[in-house]
């Protein structure tokens, strides 16, 4: 991969551009839509969402539940943990190394938030899924299932 990838703000200018990212139809299932994402970001404090960005084309967006934002007021379970709530690449570039990349950067904007050991997420069990993606990339599982979703993690 010779694209620099980067997680850019999501704005009025390119926001159409990030509704437009699909992933693969088998892989709907898996991830909620760029759009419902992004309202869901706007209803909760705790939402930092990014476009994924490959030179001048968007590839896709992530979301982190960081509940170190300003002005989110949870309880204290939800303080507890960092996670990477939302995730996806275009089906037109996936297995191009922008995941990859992309989490090598929402892990190092992870390691800046205060007092977090270790960066959760979730994914559907279930063929095509993701699973391979994240234990190749070096999250573990934790023996947890959260809302019908295994639930794993990486040290920061």
């Amino acid at each position: 991969m010779t694209d620099t990838v980067s997680l850019v703000e999501i704005t009025e200018k390119n926001l159409s551009d990030i509704l437009k990212l699909k992933v693969a139809p088998a892989q709907e299932s898996f991830v909620a839509s760029n759009a419902v994402s992004i309202a869901q970001a706007h209803f909760n404090k705790a939402a930092w969402f990014r476009a994924i960005q490959a030179e001048e084309k968007f590839v896709g967006f992530a979301m982190l539940f960081d509940p170190s934002q300003p002005g989110f007021e949870g309880t204290e379970e939800e303080h507890a943990d960092i996670w990477l709530w939302r995730f996806m690449i275009d089906e037109r570039y996936q297995k191009n190394g922008y995941g990859v990349e992309a989490l090598r950067l929402i892990c190092a904007h992870t390691k800046t938030r205060p007092s977090f050991e270790r960066l959760l997420a979730s994914y559907v069990d279930a063929p095509g899924g993701p699973e391979e993606f994240y234990l190749n990339y070096g999250f573990e599982k934790t023996g947890k299932i959260e809302d019908g979703e295994v639930v794993i993690s990486i040290d920061l």
